[in-house]
C-alpha cells in the first residue's frame, strides 16, 4: 500500500521545511495507528502553485490531478495581527473552488497553519535548534522555554533569524537551517504546540476518511 500526498505551500522555504517534516509526521502516525503498513511519498508527488498562484489556476490543477494523490496539505500561516479567521477562509477558498469545479472530495484536505510562521515550529524544540547549528550552548535569552512560548513570540521569523546569527559566522541562511531543524526535531515535542495539535488533528481525520486510519 502506498500513500501519495500533495501540497500547496506559501512560500518556498516553508515547503523546504513542511517537506521535511510532513513525511516524518505521516510515518509515525500509520505506523502507530495505520490500518496496515504502508509506503509513504518521501515527498509531495505534486506541488501546485509553484508558477501560477491564483486560485483558479491552482483550483483546476488539482482538479485535473487528484487521482494522483490520497490528500492534500493546504498552508498558510496564520500572521501576528489575529488573522486567523481570514487565513482558513482563504484556505477554504481553494478547496471550494476545486469543489466547484470537479467536486472535489474536501474531506481530503488538510489545513496546515503554524501559529504566526512557520519558524514558531522550528523554535519549538531546542534540541533540534543547537543539533542543526552544530553548537551545544545557546543563550537561553534567545530560545523560548516551551512550544507554546514559541507560538506566543511577536516574529518567529526574526528570533530564528538572532539565534542563527548569536552563534555562528557562517553564511547560513535560516531557510537551510529549517530543513535541519526538520530533520532533528521530535515529533513529540511538535505536539505540544497547539497549532502543531490543530493540523495533526486534520490529518488525522484526512487519513481516516482516505482509508488509512481505523
Amino acid at each position: 500500500m502506498y500513500l501519495s500526498w500533495s501540497a500547496f505551500y506559501e512560500g518556498k522555504s516553508d515547503a523546504q521545511y513542511f517537506n521535511v517534516i510532513i513525511p516524518r509526521l505521516l510515518d509515525d502516525i500509520i505506523r502507530i495507528s495505520g490500518k496496515r503498513p504502508c509506503d509513504i511519498g518521501e515527498f509531495p508527488a505534486l506541488e501546485f502553485g509553484i508558477g501560477d498562484r491564483s486560485f483558479d489556476k491552482v483550483a483546476a490543477e488539482i482538479c485535473q490531478r487528484k487521482n494522483e494523490f490520497h490528500i492534500i496539505f493546504v498552508h498558510a500561516d496564520l500572521g501576528g495581527r489575529g488573522l486567523a479567521a481570514n487565513v482558513a477562509q482563504r484556505r477554504e477558498q481553494l478547496i471550494q473552488k476545486a469543489q466547484e469545479i470537479c467536486d472535489f472530495n474536501a474531506q481530503i484536505a488538510v489545513m496546515l497553519s503554524p501559529e504566526k510562521e512557520v519558524e514558531a515550529w522550528a523554535l519549538a524544540d531546542l534540541t533540534a535548534i543547537k543539533a542543526a547549528l552544530g553548537v551545544n550552548e545557546i543563550s537561553h535569552h534567545l530560545v523560548p522555554d516551551t512550544p507554546l512560548a514559541a507560538e506566543r513570540l511577536l516574529d518567529p521569523k526574526a528570533s530564528l533569524e538572532a539565534i542563527i546569527r548569536s552563534v555562528t559566522n557562517r553564511r547560513s541562511t535560516a531557510r537551510n537551517i529549517l530543513v535541519r531543524i526538520a530533520q532533528e526535531q521530535s515529533i513529540d515535542q511538535l505536539r505540544r504546540a497547539n497549532s502543531f495539535k490543530m493540523f495533526e488533528v486534520s490529518l488525522r481525520n484526512a487519513l481516516t476518511h482516505a482509508g488509512f486510519l481505523e
